[in-house]
Formats: C-alpha cells, sequence, structure tokens
C-alpha cells in the first residue's frame, strides 16, 4: 500500500493566442500539475481545433492561480471533536491519513451525520465517509493505527 502524503490540486489559468483570429483562448483549469492543466486545456479545445498536443503545446501559456492542499477543506474543530468523541475514534486528527475501501484520504472534517469528511486522493471535494465501514486510520508516519473491516 502507497501511503504518500495527497496529491495537491491546483488551480491554473491555460490560454492560448490564435493568430488566424487574433483573440486568446484562456480557460481555468484544475489539474495536480502545470503539464496535466495544459493536457486538461488542449482536451477541451480539441472540439474546436483539430490541432495535435504536441503542435500547440508550444502555444500554451500557464499562470498558477492557487494552490490546493487538503487543509483548505478543514471544517468546523467543534463539529469534529464531538464526532470523534461520539464515535469512540479519539486518535483522529483533521489531516489524519485514512483508507476507506481501499482508497486513501485525508480527514478534513465532520459533518451533521456523524460522519468524518473526507478528501480522497486526486479529488478537491470532501466526501462523507462512516469512521468504520472498510476504514483504515495512520499515523503521521504511516503506520497503521486503527482498521475497522465493515
Amino acid at each position: 500500500m502507497n501511503n504518500v502524503a495527497a496529491p495537491a490540486i491546483n488551480t491554473y489559468e491555460v490560454r492560448t493566442y490564435d493568430i488566424w483570429d487574433d483573440k486568446e483562448y484562456p480557460k481555468i483549469i484544475t489539474a495536480e500539475t502545470r503539464s496535466k492543466a495544459k493536457y486538461e486545456y488542449w482536451q477541451l479545445m480539441s472540439d474546436c481545433w483539430d490541432i495535435p498536443f504536441g503542435k500547440l503545446l508550444p502555444m500554451l501559456r500557464v499562470r498558477t492561480i492557487g494552490r490546493f492542499k487538503p487543509s483548505d477543506l478543514f471544517g468546523n474543530r467543534e463539529r469534529f471533536e464531538r464526532v470523534i468523541h461520539n464515535r469512540c475514534i479519539p486518535f483522529a486528527y483533521m489531516g489524519m491519513r485514512i483508507e476507506v475501501s481501499g482508497k486513501m484520504g485525508t480527514i478534513v472534517g465532520a459533518n451533521d451525520s456523524g460522519n468524518l469528511d473526507i478528501i480522497f486522493d486526486g479529488q478537491w471535494w470532501k466526501e462523507n465517509c462512516h469512521p468504520w465501514w472498510k476504514t483504515k486510520y495512520f499515523d503521521r508516519n504511516g503506520a497503521l493505527i486503527k482498521e475497522y473491516a465493515d
């Protein structure tokens, strides 16, 4: 199992200048890297232009708008403390690495249903997860702290 830190999902502005109609075509793209943002831009614009990715690549300009990290989604601390107390998971903390049903993620809070809010690797939104359903909790060094089979 790979227990590396969650990849950051960043926001980029990708643009190209079309010399034929003297216009710029900017798009806001959410991606893990600048290169992936360029490729996503090409995929989005390929309906408009019949240009191979390799030929479009030198014409693209990328600007980082915002860097994202899971802590950007950290929720209400009091609600989180209440949930970890009521669900008997006192070892849990916001920012903790967790595996739910085989998917790695990071705890970013808790919700009114008494569950944890998790941002899974490669996503930038949180999901509602029961703290005991097929869940593994890891410490800061990647060692397994607690596992719930079902």
